[in-house]
Formats: structure tokens, C-alpha cells, sequence
């Protein structure tokens, strides 16, 4: 063994660098999509309330312009989430998801209420 073959760049088999193929990014295509299947699946079983949602907004918005896009379409904090572009809001409004989409949200769902969050039927009576 020469000295020099243990310090030299590690080249594939072929010697030859492989161009990048799409089929290499078939795994992680995969994952996305069972990801994004788990989450419809789990927004259309969750328990979300009629009037409460989830609102996420473009990358790099704060929260206090995602606080103030909801207010902008009469809609009322509930609490924010651990990202800036991330708040739970509230309205009766039957068009408040359409009227945040279109103000600029991209993400405006059913938002299921955290435990402890809200009283039940049996603590009300």
C-alpha cells in the first residue's frame, strides 16, 4: 500500500463523481408525503372545535404581524404558537379561514383545543 492512497479524495467505485438523478430523492418524497397524509388524517379525526384555527403565515413573519393579520379580518387571539408565523385565533365567522387565506395566510385549518384548555359538559352542570 503506497502512503499517498490513504490521503487521496474517496472517488465511487467507478472513479467517476455520479451526476445527482431525481430518483435520489425518492426517500425523502416518500416521507413527506406519509407525513402530510398523517396530517390530514389527523385534522379530519381530531376533535377541532367549529370555531377555532390554527393560522400559519409565509416563513419570517412575526407574530405580531400574524396577531395583526387576524385582527386586520376581525378575528381574536386565542394563544401563539412556538413560531413567530404560528397563532390559534377564533371567529364565529362562517368566511374567517377565506378571509385570512386571502390576506395573505397559507395555512388556515380547524385547530383541535389543547387539553385542559376548556371546560367540559359535566364541569359546566
Amino acid at each position: 500500500m503506497r502512503s499517498q492512497d490513504v490521503h487521496d479524495a474517496a472517488q465511487p467505485s467507478g472513479g467517476k463523481a455520479e451526476a445527482f438523478r431525481a430518483r435520489d430523492l425518492v426517500p425523502a418524497a416518500c416521507l413527506l408525503a406519509a407525513g402530510l397524509l398523517a396530517l390530514l388524517l389527523s385534522s379530519i379525526w381530531s376533535n377541532a372545535t367549529d370555531d377555532t384555527f390554527v393560522v400559519v403565515t409565509p416563513p419570517g413573519w412575526t407574530q405580531g404581524r400574524t396577531i395583526a393579520l387576524v385582527r386586520s379580518v376581525n378575528g381574536t387571539l386565542v394563544r401563539g404558537g412556538n413560531f413567530g408565523n404560528v397563532v390559534f385565533a377564533s371567529s364565529t365567522d362562517a368566511a374567517f379561514p377565506a378571509r385570512l387565506r386571502a390576506a395573505g395566510a397559507w395555512l388556515v385549518e380547524p385547530a383541535p383545543l389543547a387539553p385542559g384548555c376548556s371546560e367540559t359538559v359535566e364541569a359546566l352542570s
